[in-house]
C-alpha cells in the first residue's frame, strides 16, 4: 500500500506509523518545497512536492496533516482524486466546514477516518468495555498543559491557529467513545483570546454530563485527571505527556465497586527498547486504517469517523456561542 503524507511536522509520526504497519510511504508534501525535499531526503522518500494532487497521484491513500486551516482542502483534495484519506484531529477550524466534509466523504464512497490516538492505547480500551455495562452518570476531566500559548495574538477572537483550543478535541471524543454518548447541550467559559483555558459542561445523550476543564500551565507536559462516576461506582486514571520520562504515560486505571478499590487495567510509559506509547497508537491507527483499505474485519480498535470528528467540532463551535451570548446551547 503506497501513503503519501501531506505535513512535514507532525507528519512525520505518520510516516513511521505507517511504516512500521507495513505501507510503503512514497510522497510527502509541504509548504517549502526546499526544506520539504530536504526532510524527504532524510526520511527516504521519493517524492516530495508543494502540489496536493501530485502527490495524490503517486498513492492509494493520503494523511493530512498540514496546518488545520488547511485540513478541508486537503481532504476534499484527496477525496476528488479518489483516495481514502486518514486527517488529523481536528477535523476543520468550524463546524460548517467539518459537515461538508462529513457530506464529501459520503459521496465519495471511500474510506475516510479521522486520528484521535486515545481511542488506541490499552488502559483506554480495557475502560471502555467495562463501562459497556456501568452507566455513567458524571465524567469529570481536569487537563493542565503546557503547549497552549497564552500570549493574546488576535484580541477578540477565540480562535487561532487551532479550533480546538490547543487540544480540546482529543479529550471531547475520548469522552464520547468511552461513553458511547452523543452530545446535547454545551456551556461553556473561555479564557484567552485565542483560548488557551477552557472549562465546558456538555451534557450527553444518555443523561450524564462531562466536566472538562483544559488550562494552559506553566509545568512541563501534559497532565490529565479522568473521574468516571456511575450510581455505585467510580473509575478513574491519569496520563499524559511527561517530559521527565520522554514519553507517554498512563496509569492503571482503578475502579471502585462493591466497597472496594481495585485495578481494571494495567497502566503504560515508556520502556527502553520499545515504541513510545503514543507513537505506537499512531502505529495502531495505522494498522487499523490499512485494514480497513484492504477490506478486513474491523477490531476493538475503532477509528473515528468524519462524522464523529465533526460532532466534536460542533461542540467546540457551540462553546464559542456559548462563552460569546452566556448561555447554555443546545444541540438538538
Amino acid at each position: 500500500m503506497r501513503i503519501g503524507v501531506i505535513g512535514t511536522k507532525w507528519g512525520l509520526m505518520h510516516v513511521g506509523a505507517f511504516r512500521e504497519a507495513g505501507a510503503q510511504v512514497v510522497a510527502l508534501c509541504g509548504q517549502h518545497l526546499g526544506s520539504t525535499r530536504e526532510i524527504a531526503a532524510r526520511e527516504d522518500i521519493l517524492l516530495a512536492t508543494t502540489d496536493v494532487r501530485e502527490l495524490c497521484a503517486v498513492v492509494d491513500a493520503v494523511v493530512v496533516a498540514s496546518p488545520d486551516a488547511l485540513h478541508r482542502e486537503h481532504v476534499e483534495t484527496a477525496l476528488e482524486s479518489g483516495r481514502a484519506v486518514l486527517c488529523e484531529k481536528p477535523l476543520t477550524l468550524t463546524a460548517e466546514d467539518a459537515w461538508a466534509l462529513v457530506e464529501k466523504a459520503r459521496k465519495a464512497k471511500l474510506p475516510c477516518a479521522v486520528n484521535f490516538p486515545y481511542r488506541m492505547l490499552p488502559p483506554l480500551r480495557a475502560l471502555r468495555s467495562w463501562l459497556s455495562e456501568h452507566p455513567v452518570h458524571h465524567l469529570v476531566l481536569t487537563v493542565r498543559n503546557c503547549f497552549v500559548p497564552t500570549e493574546v495574538t488576535q484580541p477578540g477572537a477565540y480562535v487561532g491557529l487551532s479550533a480546538d483550543f490547543g487540544g480540546v478535541s482529543h479529550l471531547l471524543d475520548a469522552a464520547l467513545w468511552l461513553t458511547g454518548s452523543a452530545p446535547t447541550w454545551v456551556q461553556a467559559s473561555l479564557s484567552g483570546r485565542p483560548v488557551h483555558t477552557a472549562a465546558l459542561h456538555v451534557g450527553l445523550s444518555h443523561g450524564a454530563v462531562l466536566v472538562l476543564t483544559h488550562a494552559a500551565s506553566p509545568e512541563p507536559g501534559l497532565h490529565g485527571a479522568w473521574s468516571l462516576l456511575g450510581e455505585t461506582w467510580e473509575a478513574g486514571f491519569s496520563g499524559g505527556y511527561i517530559p521527565a520520562r520522554e514519553g507517554w504515560c498512563v496509569s492503571p486505571v482503578r475502579c471502585f465497586e462493591s466497597g472496594a478499590w481495585r485495578d481494571l487495567a494495567p497502566g503504560l510509559e515508556p520502556q527502553p527498547g520499545a515504541r513510545e506509547p503514543w507513537a505506537q497508537a499512531h502505529v495502531e491507527t495505522a494498522r487499523e486504517f490499512l485494514g480497513r483499505l484492504a477490506g478486513r474485519p474491523p477490531t476493538d480498535r475503532e477509528l473515528a469517523t468524519v462524522k464523529e470528528a465533526a460532532t466534536v467540532q460542533r461542540i467546540l463551535s457551540a462553546a464559542v456561542v456559548s462563552e460569546g451570548e452566556g448561555r447554555r446551547v443546545s444541540l438538538d
